[in-house]
């Protein structure tokens, strides 16, 4: 096989292997055991084939930068399918010191479900407004909160697992 076309084979496969180990790592955390699983065995197969290319002609510096850059590529390519692909739930939290229950209703108007909570910041009383919604909902979440208040303390966080709530039914999930 031709020097270079075995380094783009070997560069394809670290990425689409990367990319699936990344892929199963997210799965894992969020408890999606079979998915994770499969994935897991589709990485395994594709590191053999192209670890076995790069062992059978180490003089082959070709092959070595080409399984390199392809685990450096695939991680980012991992990262890109996750944030597209959004799976599983986030908790968006706001602190606010003026305008939390204007927050709180603008949520409400677009179908989200919120929890509203008091407490006393370092120098005054502030409202905290929670909601969990699906990750492909976050941007929303976030946009509807910088036109309410752009100087809430915004915290977004991954929820491993979610059991019962009120789930936006419109729009985009």
């Amino acid at each position: 096989m031709n020097v270079l076309l075995e380094a783009l084979l070997i560069f394809g496969l670290r990425v689409l292997g990367i990319s699936l180990g990344t892929l199963s790592t997210l799965m894992t955390v969020q408890g999606r055991r079979f998915y994770a699983a499969l994935s897991n065995f589709f990485t395994a197969l594709v590191y053999i084939f192209a670890i076995g290319r790069v062992v059978a002609n180490l003089d082959n510096l070709w092959n070595i930068l080409a399984y390199s850059s392809g685990v450096a590529v695939g991680t980012l390519v991992g990262m890109v399918w996750d944030e597209r692909l959004a799976l599983g739930f986030a908790e968006v939290r706001f602190i606010s010191a003026q305008r939390s229950d204007a927050l709180a209703d603008a949520l409400r108007q677009e179908g989200f479900g919120v929890t509203e909570l008091y407490g006393h910041g370092r120098e005054k009383s502030v409202g905290i407004v929670e909601a969990i919604v699906p990750r492909k909902n976050v941007n929303a979440v976030l946009a509807i909160a910088r036109i309410v208040d752009d100087k809430a303390i915004t915290t977004v966080t991954e929820a491993r697992s979610v059991y019962h709530g009120y789930w936006r039914t419109t729009g985009r999930q």
